[in-house]
């Protein structure tokens, strides 16, 4: 059977756990055929958090590991490798006929957190449901055969196959005797894996491997790793699963993802990337942390290990933008939570007072980079992390969530000031720091660090006079953030901001500014020559990262969602129509696709998140100072609606029609406040205000443009 060209593996996660499912509903050994990294995941089961043991890593080669390794030291950071715990599949036997997969069918449908697959095995055709708990670890894969079958069942602890990349991480493993299950030690951490199959007459294990058999044509398969990482250890999580049985289960399931869903709806007239807004949702909320609420760029070994990361503050606004709340707030937790590893970091590292969060965290607090040691040079993550607490308040009107953050923007201006910006004998500048490229190389006058440090000290300020809290380190805030501004001024070059001020060519520093840093307006003729400078650098393919050929989802994102801001609703769709090549079948979207058009992984949660920005933004723009509705629709979106997205504390809804040639918008607030705010829709701007538990409608024709 040959894979299509477009097939990888489904991502499902409650997270803490995530899995991948294969084309047979189960977990297959095979890699993506699309894929060109060598390293590319097979179906494993992960846990967040869950590494393989620091001295167990000197046999595992590092997938991530730079070109530059070999000349950088450890300085005794961990490698924190995600350990693959363990996988289970099945086969199918009838009438003395070992089945083969001739063929399948996949969906996966985020609103249930369920995968629907038929699969023919030549001797039999399967119905296949596969959902993994959103409350406990445990993973259920219902059969429905055509005819009566020998199903065996089969599980393992580790991985498929012993190699560089992939070993058995544990330290530990205890079969028991009298079932299919096994305790295992992994690190710090006492664990338990179990499998069992409904109506198995035999089992058996061979090596590490379980069997269980079992005749019929309906069977329900349970697969279950606990551990004692958040709590005492439960080895009793499948008797309680069968006993409760697996129709409450899969309603229980299936009614947890219908109600986050339920917060808001966004449908636009392009199934291809309706699917991946779609999975895009249910991503987010699948490797989001229940206990620490670190957002991280996915739960799999080849998305950074599950670790918190800069990339964050795209789930996060695309979280708020499509109101889910408290999603939002749980990601905000994550840095109260770690306010003292930030602490430490930044006097142990620096010699610096406030707060300074590492490049590469885990969701304990603990610093995960290994040989990237140099990256906690790179500061522009905590730029990055301040917007994320600053927006959590813009997008609700909460202002019990600006009194919390407040001392952490507090702390993080502290640092910027002492230990990043600089006065030189050219005004105030920003140190040389490691860039957004990563290399060991330190650069002066980055754009995105320049820009996250005057969006950081303007926040702050802002902060402080929100809360009447201003004080003398918000005026030297706002002297500095003055003084960079100038600086930033600089590295225009007449045709676009430069990367910094040691590297004349574009790349994402170059859009930084703009978006997501917001310190220069997108209507600002620098920002429109920037736009188009980056965009004739990739004409007609998928726009990168800048620095090289590839294309670089995420990146795309970003500069659609200035098209939007723009104005330039066609040009932001094409930019983002050419992402296709980056999709999977289920709607992951790869973190860069080469020069052949070969992807490197999916389920990037970043390439996610900025992607259902730009698509929020064509429709509904969110910007710093206003809200802007219908002025970026693409013209061959006929028609569209969209019901409570959300925008400066208002939910928005609204629909279009250009054959009715007509734009509704509601606005409601669900605040206990007033709030006003510039309103752009058709032909109006002006200060709209909209009190507590009220509504106000606005209809308008759409341009002539916009008729067909």
């Amino acid at each position: 059977m040959r894979l299509p060209r477009d097939y990888y593996h489904v991502f499902l996660g409650n997270g803490h756990d995530a899995v991948l499912i294969g084309y047979t509903g189960a977990m297959v050994p095979d890699r993506p055929p699309n894929g060109w990294h060598p390293y590319l995941d097979r179906c494993q089961w992960y846990k967040s958090d869950r590494y393989y043991p620091e001295d167990r890593l000197v046999d595992v080669v590092p997938p991530r590991r730079p070109p530059f390794a070999a000349a950088l030291p450890k300085s005794g950071k961990p490698w924190a490798e995600l350990a693959p715990l363990g996988y289970t599949a099945y086969g199918v036997e009838a009438d003395g006929q070992i089945g083969r997969v001739q063929d399948f069918v996949q969906s996966f449908v985020p609103e249930e957190g369920t995968v629907y697959t038929t699969v023919d095995w030549g001797v039999a055709r399967a119905e296949v449901a596969t959902f993994l708990c959103p409350d406990r670890p445990l993973l259920v894969i219902r059969y429905r055969f055509n005819r009566p079958v020998r199903l065996r069942a089969f599980a393992a602890p580790g991985v498929w196959h012993e190699e560089g990349y992939e070993t058995d991480p544990f330290d530990a493993l205890t079969f028991l005797e009298d079932r299919a299950a096994a305790f295992y030690r992994l690190g710090p951490y006492q664990g338990f894996i179990e499998v069992a199959l409904s109506g198995a007459q035999r089992w058996g294990r061979e090596g590490k491997v379980w069997w269980l058999e079992g005749e019929g044509t309906h069977f329900t398969h349970y697969f279950a790793i606990a551990d004692d990482y958040a709590g005492p250890l439960d080895a009793a999580v499948i008797p309680r699963a069968m006993e409760e049985g697996p129709e409450a289960l899969h309603a229980r399931a299936r009614s947890f993802w219908q109600a986050y869903f339920s917060v808001s709806r966004f449908e636009i007239p392009a199934p291809d990337f309706q699917r991946v807004y779609r999975t895009s949702r249910y991503l987010f909320k699948a490797i989001q942390n229940p206990a620490s609420g670190g957002l991280p760029v996915g739960n799999l070994r080849l998305t950074w290990s599950s670790h918190l990361f800069w990339d964050a503050y795209f789930i996060h606004r695309a979280l708020l933008e499509a109101n889910h709340v408290a999603e939002g707030e749980a990601a905000v937790g994550f840095f109260l939570r770690t306010r003292e590893a930030a602490a430490r970091h930044a006097r142990e590292d620096f010699g610096a007072p406030g707060l300074k969060w590492d490049w590469e965290l885990t969701h304990r607090g603990e610093p995960a980079y290994g040989i990237w040691v140099h990256q906690k040079e790179q500061v522009h993550n905590n730029a990055a992390y301040a917007n994320m607490l600053l927006q959590q308040y813009l997008f609700t009107r909460d202002r019990r969530i600006l009194e919390a953050v407040f001392p952490l923007l507090e702390g993080l201006a502290t640092f910027f000031l002492y230990a990043v910006v600089e006065e030189t004998p050219r005004g105030l500048e920003i140190r040389p720091m490691v860039g957004v490229d990563e290399r060991p190389v330190r650069v002066r006058n980055e754009g995105i660090t320049l820009a996250g440090t005057i969006r950081l000290l303007e926040g702050y300020v802002e902060a402080a006079r929100w809360l009447g809290r201003e004080n003398a380190l918000a005026r030297r805030s706002a002297e500095a953030a003055a003084r960079l501004r100038r600086t930033l001024d600089g590295l225009y070059n007449g045709r676009y901001f430069q990367a910094s001020e040691d590297e004349d060519r574009l790349n994402v520093s170059s859009l930084a500014p703009i978006y997501p840093m917001e310190v220069i307006p997108p209507e600002d003729p620098r920002a429109l020559r920037t736009v188009r400078a980056y965009r004739a650098r990739y004409a007609g393919r998928m726009v990168g990262h800048g620095n090289n050929e590839w294309g670089f989802p995420w990146a795309a994102a970003m500069l659609a969602t200035l098209q939007a801001w723009q104005g330039d609703g066609e040009g932001a769709w094409q930019t983002l129509q050419e992402l296709r090549p980056a999709f999977s079948l289920h709607g992951g979207i790869a973190e860069t696709v080469d020069e052949e058009g070969r992807w490197n992984m999916q389920y990037f949660a970043t390439a996610h998140g900025a992607l259902c920005t730009a698509l929020h933004h064509l429709v509904v723009q969110t910007r710093a100072d206003r809200l802007v509705i219908g002025r970026s629709i693409p013209p061959e979106w006929e028609s569209g609606s969209w019901e409570n997205l959300r925008a400066h504390g208002l939910l928005v809804s609204g629909r279009w029609d250009l054959r009715q040639g007509f734009l509704e918008a509601v606005l409601r607030n669900p605040t206990a406040e007033p709030l006003s705010i510039r309103l752009q829709i058709g032909e109006m701007d002006r200060v709209v205000s909209v009190a507590p538990g009220t509504a106000q409608r606005f209809q308008i024709p759409l341009p002539e443009r916009r008729l067909p």
